[in-house]
C-alpha cells in the first residue's frame, strides 16, 4: 500500500518514525525527499553522554575550588606561619642563638608536615576520618608564630572535639588556622584566644583577639580570611557570628548543631 502524504493544505514537513528511525520528509511537487536519518537510540545515547559530560564538568569545577581552598587554608597558611617564625629568628641568631635554633627546628618540623599535606593532595590519599587532635594541632601552629607575634590561650574541650567526625574537626582546624593567620597579619593584637565548648545543644568554636578590630557595617574585615571562613562554615552547615568594633578587637564564633 502506498504511503499517505499530507494534503496540499496541510504542513509540507512531516517527521516520520519508521523502524526506530527519524526521517525528515519534505514534499516538493510530486517528489518526496528524505533528509538526515538518525536512530532514536543514537540520539538518546548522545544526550546521555552530553549530560554525563556536563555533570563531570561541574564535579571538576567543585573539586578545583575545594582543592584551592584546602591549599590556601592548609599548606599556604602553614608556610606563611613558618615564614613569620623565621623572620623573628633573624633578631635572635646573635642575641639568643639557642632560642633561634629551637625555632628553626620547629620551622623544619612544620615544613615537613606541609610536605606530607602536599603529597596527600597529589596522591589523593587524604584520609576520610583523620585522627586529628585539635588542641595538639593548634598548639603546634601557635608555636610556629614565635616571639614576634601575639600570645594565644588555647582552651579546647577534648571530649567535645571527639563528638565531631574527623572531617568536621579538620574543617574547624582550618577555620581556626585562618583566624589565627588573620590575627597575626592584620589585627595588631598582643593576645588572642581559641576555645571549643558545648552550649545549648551546639558545639562552638571561638577565635578572638584584643587587636584594632574594625567596623563590620563598613567592611567584612581585611583580606580574604573571613570569606574563606564563611565558605567552610557553610560547608559544615553551621552558623557564623562576627563581633567586632574599632579598637575593641574581633571575635568570631562558629556554632555547629550537635545531635
Amino acid at each position: 500500500m502506498s504511503p499517505v502524504w499530507p494534503s496540499e493544505d496541510e504542513q509540507t514537513i512531516a517527521a516520520l518514525r519508521v523502524g526506530g528511525i527519524d526521517a525528515l520528509v519534505i514534499r516538493d511537487g510530486a517528489t518526496d525527499n528524505i533528509y538526515a536519518l538518525k536512530t532514536f537510540q543514537e540520539l538518546e545515547h548522545s544526550n546521555a553522554r552530553l549530560r554525563e559530560s556536563q555533570e563531570r564538568l561541574v564535579e571538576l569545577v567543585n573539586e578545583r575550588e575545594r582543592l584551592m581552598q584546602d591549599l590556601h587554608d592548609g599548606c599556604i597558611q602553614s608556610i606563611y606561619a613558618v615564614g613569620l617564625s623565621l623572620q623573628g629568628c633573624r633578631k635572635l641568631v646573635k642575641t639568643h642563638p639557642a632560642k633561634a635554633a629551637e625555632r628553626i627546628a620547629h620551622a623544619a618540623a612544620s615544613l615537613n608536615l606541609v610536605i606530607q599535606e602536599l603529597r596527600s593532595f597529589i596522591s589523593e590519599n587524604s584520609p576520610q576520618d583523620p585522627p586529628l587532635e585539635l588542641e595538639t594541632e593548634l598548639e603546634r601552629i601557635v608555636q610556629t608564630i614565635g616571639a614576634g607575634g601575639p600570645s594565644f590561650d588555647i582552651d579546647i574541650d577534648g571530649k567535645v572535639a571527639k563528638m565531631l567526625p574527623g572531617e568536621k574537626r579538620l574543617q574547624l582546624l582550618q577555620i581556626a588556622r585562618e583566624g589565627l593567620s588573620n590575627i597575626v597579619r592584620h589585627a595588631h593584637a598582643t593576645s588572642g584566644r581559641i576555645a571549643l565548648w558545648k552550649r545549648n545543644g551546639c558545639i562552638c568554636l571561638e577565635v578572638s583577639d584584643n587587636g584594632r578590630g574594625f567596623d563590620p557595617k563598613i567592611n567584612k574585615g581585611p583580606g580574604l580570611g573571613l570569606h574563606h571562613i564563611a565558605a567552610r562554615v557553610q560547608k559544615l552547615g553551621a552558623r557564623l557570628q562576627l563581633f567586632a568594633a574599632p579598637n575593641e578587637g574581633t571575635r568570631i564564633v562558629v556554632e555547629i548543631r550537635s545531635r
